[in-house]
């Protein structure tokens, strides 16, 4: 509080001598009893007054009373010191005083306070005291300031000690490895881990945990966040996570495993949260969802506009109209279409710029509404057909001159062949298809069949793959005929990837059919039978390397191990052996049969060093050991 400032006077009278009186002014303010200040009473010295309070004095009635009353007022709140002089005699003072401070409520009785020298004398004591004791803490304040330096001091001293070993020790190289690296590592992390949901909703935040730097990696790298499954499994704030932190990043965006119609609400809540960037969507894969969800996908999604979307790819999902999002208006970038199993679409939607389509045709499906619907697509340059289909169109009336790359998966691939016309194919791919045996068998063979009609229609083709696409063991294998079919539909074939069945037949003694390859760079063959040697294809490169011919790969993969002999001794040796300097030869994949002899007094320790294999006497274990890296002779 400030100085309270009063004014006063005292006034002279003719009955008093000059007063000299020291008192202790006090009032109440909030009941409550303040001595505020001693001063000298005579108007040499005036009062203390603080802003808002007002003073006034009353007279005596009679210049002989010795009573003066001072009233002190602020906010309605009154103070009054009443003043009483008793008998004086000149020049020497008062010889009492009753000095009385009442207010509206109670009157004190200021005679009662202590004399003006016993104050003075506690006073002074209390001050000595209070002067000591502030010594003794400011000695004590400096002791502890001198150890808190000294503390700090310490502290910093081992700080910079840390600091120095930290930069003398080697990291480990995987927190040397820059940020745009250890990103790149783990983004092929999570693509490699399926099921792709638990991926990016369980592996993420596995590999977050690894370190601080990781999970500061992975919440910084928006590439590990453009891919979004809608499934039962994911919530509405992991979409929204994704969505966020893959900033302006193209979307993947993938629905699948929606069965139950319990899971509705929680469906539509989902799909509304990507809805609204629709514009980021890049690819859409729509897979294993039942009958009900699949309308609710395509009416919500049917009238959407996607300029950044590139690929889609439907399966397992029963689609029968041609949706409107797959058309140039809606999606003007697509480029890449694959409409699986489940969906029942006889005609392409019109995109003038999809490059690859991918359409398995179910039974009832018409072949020839399919491939009809493909000729104003004049970019296309992948097709894979795969299923029955029926109706097909006549015999070179589909025209695609930008096809490149064909793939049949079909019961008959024979119709199709037919039907187009492909002047720019490098790549064919054909499978045998599941044909009535007996009526195969009453004309030639399969691979007859299919290619016997067409001399050198596909002579532009430089990749050829003829794969089996069934298990029926009762199928003889390819004939003379099949391969002269084959060779002569395919004249300039330089990649051949050809089923084991067929090696008999192509490196036949006499009248060989693969002479007519005479660009032949690289042959491989699947499903050959562990144990055996391919003789018949070992004088073939014989014969060719003797006529200076030069020697190209010969690749063996996908072995066959039913039936097959015991191959524990020498067979991978006596196969290089014989194929030695005639080509390159590559095995992929190798099964290596191997025979142990274990005997209960000997503990044999496994491969891998990590556990112990202990039998009975003379116990004899067969087991096939894989061999995941390839066998190279690199021998020419």
């Amino acid at each position: 509080m400030s100085d309270l400032q009063y004014t006063a006077r005292a006034e002279r009278s003719s009955q008093h001598a000059r007063v000299w009186k020291t008192i202790e002014l006090c009032f109440e303010e909030a009941s409550h009893l303040q001595i505020l200040k001693r001063r000298d009473f005579l108007g040499r010295v005036g009062y203390p007054r603080k802003e808002g309070w007002t003073v006034s004095r009353a007279e005596p009635p009679h210049e002989s009373s010795p009573r003066t009353e001072l009233s002190f007022s602020r906010r309605g709140f009154r103070t009054v010191l009443v003043l009483d002089l008793i008998s004086h005699e000149a020049n020497r003072g008062p010889r009492a005083i009753d000095l009385h401070a009442y207010s509206s409520e109670r009157v004190y009785d200021m005679s009662r306070l202590p004399s003006s020298s016993d104050a003075v004398a506690n006073v002074s004591g209390e001050l000595a005291a209070a002067r000591a004791e502030l010594t003794r803490l400011q000695n004590r304040e400096r002791e502890l300031i001198e150890e808190i330096r000294s503390v700090r001091t310490a502290a910093n001293a081992e700080m910079d000690r840390i600091n120095s070993l930290l930069k003398r020790r080697h990291p480990g190289p995987i927190t040397r490895l820059p940020p745009s690296v250890l990103s790149d590592i783990i983004y092929r992390t999570i693509c490699n881990t399926h099921p792709e949901s638990d991926a990016h909703r369980c592996t993420k935040r596995e590999l977050a945990g690894v370190s601080r730097r990781w999970r500061h990696a992975i919440l910084n790298c928006p590439q590990l966040w453009t891919t979004i499954v809608i499934e039962p499994s994911w919530s509405s704030p992991l979409v929204m996570a994704h969505v966020k932190r893959s900033g302006a990043c193209p979307l993947d965006i993938t629905i699948t495993k929606w069965s139950s119609v319990n899971h509705t609400p929680q469906f539509q809540q989902l799909l509304g949260l990507l809805v609204t960037c629709g514009y980021r969507w890049r690819s859409l894969d729509i897979r294993k969802n039942s009958g009900p969800f699949a309308t609710l996908i395509l009416e919500s999604i049917q009238y959407m506009m996607f300029p950044a979307m590139k690929r889609v790819e439907i399966s397992e999902t029963q689609i029968s109209d041609c949706p409107l999002f797959l058309t140039s208006h809606y999606a003007p970038a697509l480029e890449y279409m694959t409409l699986s199993k489940g969906n029942s679409i006889n005609q392409i939607p019109n995109t003038t710029g999809l490059r690859s389509l991918g359409v398995h045709l179910a039974d009832d499906m018409s072949g020839s509404l399919l491939l009809s619907s493909l000729l104003p697509l004049h970019q296309l340059s992948e097709l894979v057909l795969s299923g029955t289909g029926t109706e097909w169109p006549e015999a070179d009336s589909i025209h695609l001159p930008a096809l490149t790359s064909l793939t049949l998966i079909l019961s008959n691939p024979r119709p199709a062949l037919a039907a187009l016309t492909t002047p720019s194919l490098v790549y064919l791919g054909c499978s045998r298809g599941v044909l009535n045996t007996r009526f195969v068998r009453a004309r030639s063979g399969y691979w007859a069949h299919i290619f016997q009609d067409f001399p050198n229609k596909f002579a532009t083709v430089r990749r050829l793959r003829l794969f089996d696409t069934t298990s029926d063991s009762s199928i003889p294998p390819a004939d003379a005929a099949d391969a002269q079919a084959v060779c002569t539909a395919c004249p300039g074939v330089r990649q051949a990837e050809l089923p084991a069945d067929v090696i008999s037949s192509l490196f036949a003694k006499d009248d060989t059919p693969a002479d007519h390859w005479k660009d032949l760079k690289e042959l491989t063959i699947k499903g050959l039978t562990v144990g055996k040697i391919p003789r018949i294809l070992t004088r073939w490169l014989t014969k060719r390397k003797s006529n200076r011919k030069s020697p190209f790969k010969v690749t063996f993969c996908e072995f066959n191990t039913t039936g097959s002999p015991d191959a524990s001794g020498c067979w991978m040796a006596s196969l290089d052996k014989l194929l030695y300097g005639h080509c390159v030869l590559e095995l992929k994949d190798v099964p290596l049969k191997a025979t142990l002899n274990l005997d209960s007094s000997r503990a044999l320790v496994d491969t891998r060093g990590t556990s112990k294999v202990y039998d009975s006497l003379d116990m004899t274990k067969t087991r096939y050991m894989w061999c995941c890296d390839c066998y190279n002779s690199a021998k020419i």
